[in-house]
C-alpha cells in the first residue's frame, strides 16, 4: 500500500493519496474533487538498521 504522490490539473494542488489495489480510478483532489489527476515523481525514503553516523566515526581535526 504505497503513499503516492499527485498533481491537480484543474487546481494545481499537490496532494498525497494512500492507494490499495484497485483504488487508482477512485482518485481525486481533495479540493476541487477534479478526476483531472496525474501521479507525479516524488522522492522515496529508507528506513533501516545502522550503527554510527558517517560524522560520527570520522577523524577530528586535519591530517
Amino acid at each position: 500500500m504505497p503513499i503516492y504522490e499527485y498533481h491537480c490539473e484543474k487546481c494545481e494542488t499537490v496532494f498525497e493519496k494512500l492507494v490499495f489495489a484497485g483504488d487508482e480510478e477512485e482518485i481525486f483532489c481533495p479540493k476541487c474533487h477534479s478526476k483531472e489527476v496525474n501521479k507525479i515523481m516524488s522522492a522515496c525514503s529508507f528506513m533501516g538498521a545502522s550503527i554510527g553516523t558517517c560524522a560520527a566515526d570520522a577523524p577530528k581535526g586535519f591530517s
